[in-house]
């Protein structure tokens, strides 16, 4: 049993760990962002009308951000045939974690999928809440021209381009 145990360790246990520094960097890092707009007294007004779903929509965007850029190294081969030819990837397990880099890739890209449909679904929440909760005292907050505009409308009509605040 023992043995069995060690050799796991010695087999798979640097791509577990790996994984797990990775989960802890994207947990800190969403967390970081959602206390930043649910405290931040920058974005007091803005999360008073939105509520949860400003601080969901940007956390979930800095994650997708770190895991966009992370994507894509694991299967660079060129980068990968690098690290192994350098003195200091000399032992066994660092040469056998470089072979077992596409765990990481798909790792990578589950959480762009699922934090995708996170960003999504917040952001839809926030064109709700623009028409429900609509300001008259901070007008230029809403993207909403109205209270009780359709949501629908405000979508289609707005985007990252005429500068939404979503």
């Amino acid at each position: 049993m023992a043995l069995s145990v060690r050799s796991w360790v010695a087999n798979e246990g640097g791509k577990h760990l790996v994984l797990v520094l990775w989960l802890g960097a994207n947990t800190l890092l969403f967390m970081r962002t959602f206390l930043l707009y649910y405290c931040g007294q920058q974005y007091h007004y803005l999360h008073q009308m939105l509520g949860l779903g400003l601080c969901i929509s940007r956390a979930s965007a800095s994650v997708l951000n770190l895991n966009c850029s992370l994507v894509l190294l694991p299967m660079c081969r060129s980068l990968l045939t690098y690290l192994r030819g350098t003195h200091t990837v000399t032992s066994r397990k660092a040469r056998r974690l470089l072979d077992k880099s596409k765990t990481f890739h798909v790792a990578c890209g589950v959480a762009i999928c699922v934090f995708s449909v996170v960003h999504v679904s917040a952001h839809l929440a926030n064109v709700v809440n623009f028409s429900v909760r609509y300001s008259e005292e901070f007008p230029s907050l809403n993207v909403a021209r109205y209270r009780g505009e359709d949501p629908r409308l405000i979508i289609l009509t707005t985007g990252e381009s005429a500068g939404v605040p979503l």
